[in-house]
């Protein structure tokens, strides 16, 4: 679970890169790309019926892990992971991922009001 989110958090840096976005501000960039780890996390459980409903020891290990990981996201003090991820995730959420992505590869910024 947690190598999941972290491999889609470094996956986000790459897919960023051959999109041609370099010197983005540290919380633009970390904040997108702790938002893509956090959502796979939400992937997961939905395509793994046993993750989601499953009584099983293995399945209440994966909830709980899943929930302590991203307790840990939306909790963070660091400015580029913590306030940067609490930004990008407002963003998305009032706009959407796919126009908060396009957004920043235009504008190397996250949309605003």
């Amino acid at each position: 679970v947690m190598t999941g989110g972290i491999l889609a958090h470094e996956f986000m840096h790459a897919w960023l890169r051959l999109q041609g976005v370099s010197r983005l501000n540290p919380e633009i960039e970390e904040g997108i790309c702790q938002v893509m780890g956090y959502q796979w996390l939400d992937w997961f459980e939905a395509v793994d019926p046993e993750a989601s409903s499953s009584r099983s020891e293995k399945a209440q290990f994966t909830r709980n892990l899943k929930k302590t990981f991203k307790g840990e996201v939306e909790n963070m003090l660091d400015g580029a992971y913590g306030d940067g991820f609490r930004d990008a995730q407002w963003a998305v959420s009032r706009y959407g991922l796919d126009h908060v992505i396009r957004h920043i590869i235009r504008h190397k910024t996250l949309p605003r009001e």
